[in-house]
């Protein structure tokens, strides 16, 4: 048996004590490597929500402006002298056929006479050639013949400003005077004896523009129009004012 006090017991005991504790760890070591390791549950990361894309405006183009260009006021080519034509455009047709044949000398007083109507317009020049009380017969016609003048007279200032007015020499006539003098009166025969034709030309009077000025009645709406060379005569298709009156 070993003494306390001899260094053989010293180290005895070290070697004892140093075995204690390295005996212990190694059983602990050996538990919890025998023992399978438990799954941590790892938390889902929360995704931060992003932006939807916002598709960029696409500006529409939008169409270039167009100034718009007025068509001329009459597309017809000028009329020659001897020529005419009717509404429908034919150089052929004749003013019975476009404009209907004349009915009846209109006599002044009568009943067909008191519905001509007469226009004063300050923009169109009136001849008023003949004597009073006849001189105002130039301004007669029949009701229908204001719609195509009126439009005769925008066309011509359209056409030449204020360079030339419509001028109108000849309407309704109760002289018979569209007839050779010498020619039997009861058998006289122009529509301006029943207020449905009329003279144009323009003032100051310049002949050479009477080939447009016949374009012009014609655009505007007469039924029948003739370059007679010296004037531009006109005619309408109306319903005779003889009739109306049983004259």
């Amino acid at each position: 048996m070993l003494k306390k006090s001899t260094p053989l017991y010293s180290l005895y005991r070290f070697g004892f004590a140093l075995l204690s504790f390295i005996l212990p760890a190694n059983i602990c070591i050996q538990i919890n490597l025998s023992t399978p390791p438990i799954a941590m549950m790892i938390p889902t990361p929360t995704l931060q929500p992003t932006a939807s894309p916002v598709p960029a405006i696409t500006p529409i183009p939008t169409a270039p402006i167009v100034k718009l260009i007025p068509k001329p006021g009459c597309l017809l080519p000028d009329l020659h002298e001897g020529q005419h034509i009717s509404a429908g455009g034919s150089y052929t047709e004749t003013e019975r056929s476009a404009s209907t044949a004349m009915v009846c000398h209109l006599q002044r007083d009568s009943c067909g006479y008191n519905q001509l109507v007469g226009i004063l317009d300050p923009t169109i020049v009136f001849k008023q050639e003949e004597a009073s009380p006849y001189d105002t017969e130039d301004i007669l016609m029949h009701p229908a013949m204001l719609t195509p003048l009126s439009r005769l007279n925008r066309l011509v200032q359209a056409e030449w400003g204020d360079a030339f007015q419509l001028r109108v020499t000849d309407t309704y006539d109760s002289l018979l005077e569209h007839d050779p003098p010498e020619s039997e009166p009861r058998s006289r025969y122009s529509l301006h004896y029943d207020g449905r034709a009329i003279d144009l030309t323009t003032w100051p009077v310049d002949q050479s523009r009477y080939g447009r000025l016949c374009a012009l009645a014609h655009c505007a709406g007469f039924d029948w129009v003739h370059h007679e060379g010296n004037h531009c005569h006109a005619s309408i298709k109306a319903e005779t004012l003889c009739d109306q009156c049983g004259e």
